[in-house]
């Protein structure tokens, strides 16, 4: 019924928020923070939940640990080293805080891919999503030296650390689609009131 053992699920809460002027993953969908939805979506594939967030009161009830930052003022990739720092499994599935309609299908199928490679990523229109995928925490090491020498664009890191030797699979389209039909839906991001408005009519259709 459950998941693959020994995976990790961290959610990254650390962002400045500006666009909504308030913490996006305690807005409400369907009459629950966003955070509960991604954290209760998580349940089902992972071991634990580690949230990463400089503010850990809020989000004491949503997970298993908060953690902050190591390296702050790092952006998404700090949260993620902070979340593999802490994590207790080799691999950890990651996504933001603010997509409220994460797919278990898909968290699924970055996992099954994960044998044999560091990153498994999906690539949607085009874009590398690096902030819904599986990292191996053999990566870790890199992206701290990484963060270290001020690098902390997340996709520019990424296409280094393939120079380096990390081994990138990158889920394409038409296998992501196989897996997971809605994903539009699943890849909105709540960044501003007018993509609020559009999260919680969706919501009220499903």
């Amino acid at each position: 019924m459950h998941h693959n053992a020994g995976v990790s699920g961290i959610i990254l809460a650390g962002g400045k928020n500006t666009r909504m002027g308030t913490e996006k993953a305690l807005l409400q969908i369907g009459g629950k923070p966003i955070i509960e939805i991604i954290s209760t979506a998580l349940k089902f594939l992972t071991d634990e939940i580690i949230i990463v967030s400089n503010n850990p009161g809020r989000y004491a009830d949503y997970g298993d640990r908060v953690v902050a930052d190591i390296i702050p003022g790092c952006g998404p990739l700090g949260g993620i080293h902070a979340g593999l720092t802490h994590t207790s499994y080799q691999l950890a599935l990651v996504t933001p805080c603010d997509t409220p309609f994460v797919s278990t299908n898909l968290a699924r199928l970055l996992i099954e891919h994960s044998t044999g490679y560091d990153i498994v990523m999906p690539r949607y229109q085009g874009f590398l999503e690096p902030l819904f995928a599986l990292y191996n925490k053999s990566c870790l090491d890199t992206i701290e030296a990484h963060l270290k020498q001020g690098h902390n664009k997340i996709t520019r890191v990424i296409e280094n650390l393939i120079l380096e030797g990390v081994k990138v699979r990158y889920l394409e389209e038409d296998e992501l689609r196989a897996a997971e039909p809605e994903l539009e839906r699943v890849f909105l991001n709540v960044n501003t009131p007018t993509d609020l408005t559009k999260a919680q009519n969706i919501a009220r259709v499903l």
